[in-house]
C-alpha cells in the first residue's frame, strides 16, 4: 500500500534527521576502566538513544496525521479540509497561518504521491514530480514553509530553551541537505 510506502520512507528520513542533529555520547577509554564511569556512560547513551526515538515521534505526528487524511479522502473520492489535519493540534495562535501553510504544502506533496503509480518511494517521487527541477521547487516551498513555521514558533520554544535557535538552524540545514541528495539519488 503506498501510504505504508510514504509512512515508512517518512520515518527513515526522521531517523536519518534525527542521527544528525541528536548527537551521540562519545565513548572515552576511561570510561571502560573506571566501572563508575562507564555506568554514567551508559546512561547517557539510554538518554540518547530515548531523545531519537521521540525527536522521529514528534518529527512524524503531523506528517502521519496528513498522509492519514489524505488516504482516505482520496479513498472516499472526495476532497478534503485541512481543518481535517488541524483540528487537534494545539498550535500557539501566533503560528496558526504557519502551521496551515505547512499542512498545505504536506497534503499537496502526500496527494500527488499517493495518486502516482510507482511501486517504491523513489518510483512514486519519480512519478509524481517527474523531474528533478519540479521535485526541488516543491522542497524549496517545503522548506521554506518550514522556516516561517519556525520562526513563528521559536518565541515560544526559546521561553523552554535557550539554544532553540540553533537547534532549529541545525535541523533546517539537514533537511535541505537530505532533501537535495534525494533529489540528486532519485532524479539521476
Amino acid at each position: 500500500m503506498k501510504k505504508n510506502l510514504i509512512i515508512a520512507y517518512e520515518e527513515m528520513q526522521a531517523q536519518r534527521l534525527a542521527n544528525k542533529v541528536i548527537f551521540r555520547p562519545p565513548l572515552a577509554i576511561w570510561y571502560i576502566i573506571i566501572p563508575v564511569i562507564f555506568l554514567h556512560y551508559f546512561y547517557r547513551l539510554q538518554i540518547y538513544s530515548q531523545n531519537r526515538k521521540e525527536f522521529v515521534t514528534h518529527y512524524m505526528r503531523a506528517r502521519k496525521r496528513t498522509i492519514e487524511a489524505v488516504a482516505n479522502a482520496l479513498a472516499d473520492g472526495r476532497n478534503m479540509t485541512i481543518n481535517e489535519v488541524t483540528a487537534h493540534t494545539r498550535t500557539p495562535t501566533e503560528a496558526t497561518a504557519e502551521y496551515n501553510a505547512w499542512i498545505r504544502a504536506l497534503i499537496d506533496h502526500y496527494t500527488v504521491l499517493l495518486q502516482a503509480k510507482g511501486k517504491d518511494f523513489d518510483e512514486l517521487l519519480r512519478l509524481a514530480y517527474h523531474s528533478r527541477s519540479n521535485y526541488l521547487l516543491f522542497a524549496n516551498r517545503l522548506n521554506k514553509t518550514e522556516k516561517q513555521l519556525n520562526k513563528a514558533l521559536t518565541p515560544s520554544l526559546a521561553a523552554e530553551n535557550n539554544n532553540v535557535g540553533k537547534t532549529i538552524s541545525l535541523i533546517e540545514q539537514q533537511v535541505q541537505q537530505m532533501r537535495r541528495e534525494e533529489a540528486d539519488r532519485i532524479f539521476q
